[in-house]
């Protein structure tokens, strides 16, 4: 009998040792389990989601460049004539409608900036104000009284010695980004 007790001296706190080392062990490895697992599903999650959001946005990037290109195209300095031009206009009259025109086709599509990169925009952006200083330009080389036949045809003039006109600038950006974004 002396033999059981002395033996179950030594037995019991180990059993006891090993239980508690057992259960630590255990609800270590469930709480690893669950923290690796779970990042894994919010990561599926986020993948996700940007996956949807990406189909979301896509079309409406594509619109934006359209909207965009469409703006540059408007402020085109042979589009602003046709559009502006009207019978008995002054050379001040016509100067007037084109930087009229210039910024209300610029602050319509002043949130298509939310789809494009930065330097796309400063792009549009340059390309806006160089067709303004160009117009204004092309008023300073008339008579205020000067008929609109004759500052348009300042206008057009000035607009053909340039190299490429801003708003080609402007355009041929829009097409290098929107071609990187749909591949």
């Amino acid at each position: 009998m002396n033999e059981i007790t002395e033996i179950l001296k030594y037995l019991v706190p180990s059993l006891i040792v090993f239980i508690t080392v057992f259960m630590l062990v255990r609800v270590f490895l469930n709480d690893l389990k669950k923290n690796t697992t779970l990042p894994s599903k919010e990561n599926d999650t986020r993948d996700a989601i940007k996956i949807e959001t990406h189909k979301a946005l896509f079309p409406l990037k594509l619109q934006a460049y359209e909207r965009i290109t469409l703006l540059l195209e408007r402020i085109n300095p042979e589009s602003l004539i046709m559009r502006t031009h009207k019978n008995g206009m002054t050379a001040l009259d016509i100067q007037r409608e084109l930087l009229r025109s210039i910024r209300e086709e610029f602050d319509h599509n002043l949130s298509q900036q939310i789809y494009v990169n930065t330097a796309t925009w400063e792009a549009v952006k340059n390309a806006k104000d160089e067709m303004t200083k160009l117009v204004k330009l092309a008023g300073s080389q008339v008579e205020i009284s000067a008929s609109a036949i004759a500052y348009s045809e300042t206008f057009l003039k000035m607009a053909g010695q340039l190299q490429q006109l801003p708003t080609q600038v402007a355009i041929e950006k829009v097409k290098a980004e929107m071609k990187t974004v749909t591949g």
